[in-house]
């Protein structure tokens, strides 16, 4: 199992992270994404993955965060851009728009997502992308880039999801996929190549429906594999080796 999305270098887990990254074996994790978020945690990541044999990790700067790197004195563009450079770390992300919140100004979000665009085609680093009601303006900007990534924790509709994996993108399901009220989630889901789906949790968010009210942990990645199993008629070890082999093929460095 590839968890290809997680947090757990937040406070979260200052209690049993190290635990829980050396039982990865024993409990069937190959592998897991630490995701930054901002400068801060994006730094916290990279050296995490550089501790950990199992752990790789993305660098970049969340919608949520965009205002606060405007407002640095840091050349936060330059400090990304030297984490990117970095043994095991394998995506820029996560990045995108995120017009639910709106804990930075629209435009803002957009110049800084705009910059890190540039940054991931200059690099050829693939993307992790945090999209919340924006999925139209992401794929207006992305257009313009010659990039390849990933659509982290996807609830958007049909058309957004074909029309990502048309662009040649993937599709990250996590957690929120196996609530019971989201089956109009699983039917769009299951009419997607699975070529083109990863597995993640986002823990320490979005437990799945089984430990859901719970802290979420990478292991859990194994609800979401048995949820896609079933709704693609494929054993759990099949499933289980048919994302690994996505996420292998959309970060090249990971295992």
């Amino acid at each position: 199992m590839i968890d290809t999305h997680m947090h757990i270098t937040m406070e979260e887990f200052d209690n049993d992270r190290e635990k829980i990254v050396k039982e990865f074996d024993e409990v069937g994790v190959e592998c897991a994404v630490e995701v930054g978020y901002d400068l801060k945690s994006s730094k916290r990541a990279a050296s995490f993955a550089q501790e950990h044999e199992k752990v790789y990790a993305a660098v970049g700067i969340h919608p949520h965060d965009s205002e606060s790197v405007t407002e640095s004195n840091e050349n936060w563009i330059e400090t990304i851009s030297e984490l990117l450079k970095m043994p095991k770390i394998v995506a820029l992300g996560e990045i995108g728009l995120d017009y639910y919140r709106d804990l930075s100004p629209r435009d803002v979000q957009k110049e800084i997502f705009r910059k890190q665009l540039k940054l991931a085609e200059k690099m050829k680093m693939p993307i992790i992308f945090h999209v919340r009601d924006a999925y139209a303006d992401v794929k207006e900007m992305v257009k313009n880039y010659n990039v390849k990534g990933v659509i982290h924790s996807f609830n958007g509709n049909e058309e957004d999801a074909k029309d990502f994996v048309k662009r040649g993108f993937y599709i990250g399901v996590g957690g929120i996929a196996t609530y019971k009220r989201n089956g109009k989630l699983r039917e769009i889901i299951s009419h997607l190549p699975i070529e083109r789906i990863v597995t993640e949790t986002d823990c320490p968010y979005l437990s799945p429906q089984a430990v859901r009210g719970k802290r979420n942990e990478p292991k859990n990645v194994r609800f979401v594999l048995e949820m896609l199993a079933e709704l693609f008629g494929k054993s759990f070890q099949e499933m289980e080796k048919r994302t690994a082999e996505n996420a292998m093929r959309l970060f090249e460095k990971c295992v």
